[in-house]
């Protein structure tokens, strides 16, 4: 329950208190970056695929158990029995983003977004004052958001993150610029490291989406330190759900990324993150340069694991 029951190390199934996992996962993510020690990572990257493949709702919901507000069994997902705490998802949000800072592989990323908006938002009511603290993927009976709870970490935990929602959108590392979430915002004065310089870049990004699948990235301004070539790697999320995507710069279509390979063990859910990719651009960016993403939105139907309980002969339809 409080994690406490083997060395961390060891600790590559997600057990116990879904909320604490969470955040201790982060807390040795964020170590290793501060660090730079890297053997613990072998240790989050097994938790990480067992909870996407075994232990996570089609939501991305992690808990399935009201008693211990934490993880199951494999495959024990009942939609019936769901608990899915709104902070638990929100912790898996801050632990994602700091894999995708680790070791740069756009599956957290796709995974931030998937509950991003399927199970942490959901933890708000549509007029931003009543929340959820569990969000159960099936109800029997009467269901209402509460203004208010005697424990109430869920409500502000949306509030804090919500808030600082902007800082998940991009990363620079040196020579690139990374999207993680298409989302509508202005990067300004971002200092990117370059070779032998460094340059102060200013993008503003407009998204349609989730309604339409369209993307309108411009580059506003760019401030170098040293009068050398303006080159960098601009990396774009290939999202796990899109169909094609296509890609243009300054009107003139660039490159349409492949759909990426399938994957070994399936996951518990249908959803898979790991179908998600960067796509990465290198070129002389000059200001004002423009570049249009396009996404098809495809209907997908998700079906359960046939181990998950409660969900045979079902399908999520999800776009």
């Amino acid at each position: 329950l409080l994690q406490q029951h083997a060395p961390f190390e060891k600790q590559k199934v997600p057990v116990g208190h879904a909320v604490r996992f969470a955040y201790l996962q982060t807390a040795a993510a964020m170590l290793m970056r501060e660090t730079g020690e890297r053997s613990l990572l072998p240790t989050l990257e097994q938790a990480w695929q067992r909870m996407i493949t075994r232990r996570m709702y089609v939501t991305g919901g992690i808990g399935s158990l009201p008693g211990l507000e934490g993880f199951g069994r494999d495959y024990e997902l009942d939609p019936d029995y769901a608990y899915a705490e709104t902070c638990a998802a929100l912790g898996s949000l801050f632990w994602n983003w700091e894999m995708a800072q680790l070791d740069g592989k756009a599956q957290y990323s796709d995974l931030f977004e998937w509950q991003l908006y399927n199970a942490a938002a959901v933890g708000f009511g549509l007029n931003g004052r009543t929340y959820l603290y569990n969000n159960p993927l099936a109800c029997r009976a009467a269901l209402t958001r509460q203004p208010w709870f005697a424990v109430p970490c869920c409500p502000s935990n949306l509030s804090r993150t919500w808030a600082d929602l902007g800082k998940y959108i991009y990363s620079v590392d040196p020579g690139q610029l990374t999207v993680h979430q298409y989302i509508s915002s202005q990067l300004v004065d971002e200092i990117l490291p370059l070779d032998g310089s460094e340059a102060a870049v200013s993008l503003e990004m407009q998204c349609e989406l989730p309604w339409q699948g369209r993307v309108s990235l411009k580059l506003l301004d760019m401030h170098l330190s040293r009068g050398v070539d303006a080159a960098f790697t601009l990396r774009l999320r290939r999202p796990s759900w899109a169909g094609r995507m296509r890609i243009s710069i300054n009107g003139i279509e660039t490159l349409q990324p492949p759909a990426p390979a399938d994957v070994l063990e399936p996951t518990a859910s249908g959803y898979d993150p790991r179908q998600s990719v960067f796509v990465p651009i290198t070129r002389s960016w000059l200001p004002a340069d423009r570049m249009e993403i396009e996404f098809d939105l495809p209907v997908h139907l998700l079906r359960a694991h046939p181990r998950v309980k409660g969900s045979r002969g079902m399908a999520a339809v999800t776009r």
